[in-house]
């Protein structure tokens, strides 16, 4: 066991992280501890930094980012000997792993949402002053805890790809299996290129739809879209303006509107504009917009479309686990490196952000 280590920590909004020893402490009864082999930066760490999250939730800083990362078991405790599906953890394991929730609450036990559980453990959101210290990503090790549900990565997954995948991808999947039948007969238009809308774009491409259309930017995003499955790109520079994409959405599918829209970009008005490309009896899945400014929307465009709105937070560890197969089971299809930016020392994880929050990167990783 090692004695300390390192940990980047958030010590006030938006100013350059401090690295900081930490003691390191041996794995609680049904914990793991990891040393950090690759975390990924997601959008809610750059809002975490930069304080967009700290209207939604009870931040104490200082706190330690990420929450998708990937790490090697370097201890195990009492009782947390398998996984999530059963299979074995030894020393030197990869690991991904959920937030943990209580287990003890309605969300949890009758409605079954753990995701909504109010007791869930948002390990990058808590104080790095409690111990065990870290409970994020951007540190040399990391707590995986009792609580928490986890899953061994598979030897041909890469270890960027399972960490990229371990909150974009998984709130796809569950996403889109909330959302129901997509086929032939639908058309689909994603608001967002980043991480979450070109995942997106994979999933909802082997459902085979009429027609896809990915609005977003810069163009180099884009162009994995098109790579993924996009048969229509909308650059918002471009279009700048919702009056110029709706005419662009509505063109592409005969003028009625997509069937399916997909809010996937956390964009300040895209809740308002996605309501206006929805086709009559359309859906509109709500992914991307978690906090952030009110905005006025036509409410009455759902009553008179007759629309069906769904909002999807997060996802369980099942969906971890059908993410680390379609990574697996479609790396020829889909070239997930498309997906992956620069590689950051822990030492420079503010720049990571900063690029992150910038649009320079699509998806940066830190490198303990």
């Amino acid at each position: 066991m090692p004695e300390c280590g390192r940990a980047a920590v958030v010590t006030a909004w938006g100013v350059d992280l401090e690295l900081r020893e930490f003691p390191v402490l041996a794995p609680e009864p049904g914990g793991l501890l990891v040393r950090v082999e690759r975390a990924a930066i997601c959008g809610s760490d750059v809002h975490a930094w930069d304080g967009a999250l700290a209207s939604t939730f009870d931040i104490d800083l200082p706190i330690v980012l990420g929450h998708e990362t990937v790490g090697r078991v370097v201890a195990i405790g009492a009782g947390a000997e398998l996984d999530a599906v059963g299979r074995p953890l030894a020393i030197g394991d990869r690991v991904i792993w959920a937030h943990a929730a209580c287990g003890r609450c309605y969300e949890c036990t009758v409605m079954r949402t753990p995701t909504l559980c109010p007791n869930r453990e948002i390990g990058f959101l808590r104080s790095a002053e409690q111990p065990p210290h870290f409970h994020g990503g951007f540190a040399e090790y990391a707590h995986v805890p009792a609580g928490s549900r986890r899953l061994r990565v598979p030897d041909d997954v890469k270890s960027e790809w399972a960490a990229a995948a371990s909150c974009a991808l998984r709130t796809v999947i569950d996403a889109v299996e909330r959302l129901g039948t997509v086929d032939y007969r639908h058309s689909v238009a994603i608001q967002g290129a980043g991480p979450l809308g070109l995942f997106s774009t994979a999933v909802l491409g082997l459902h085979a739809p009429r027609r896809i259309i990915v609005i977003g930017g810069p163009p180099e995003r884009l162009a994995v879209a098109r790579e993924w499955g996009a048969d229509v790109t909308i650059d918002v520079a471009e279009a700048p303006t919702p009056e110029e994409r709706l005419a662009i959405v509505r063109d592409e599918t005969g003028g009625r509107g997509a069937d399916v829209v997909c809010e996937m970009s956390g964009a300040r008005s895209a809740f308002a504009e996605g309501l206006t490309m929805a086709a009559p009896s359309g859906r509109y899945l709500i992914c991307g917009t978690l906090a952030g400014a009110e905005h006025p929307v036509q409410a009455g465009l759902i009553t008179r479309r007759n629309l069906t709105v769904i909002g999807s937070l997060g996802a369980e560890i099942d969906a971890y686990h059908k993410a680390l197969e379609l990574l697996r089971l479609h790396r020829d299809r889909y070239d997930w490196d498309r997906l992956i930016g620069g590689s950051y020392a822990l030492e420079d994880a503010t720049t990571a952000l900063r690029n992150m929050q910038s649009f320079a990167e699509t998806k940066a990783i830190l490198v303990p």
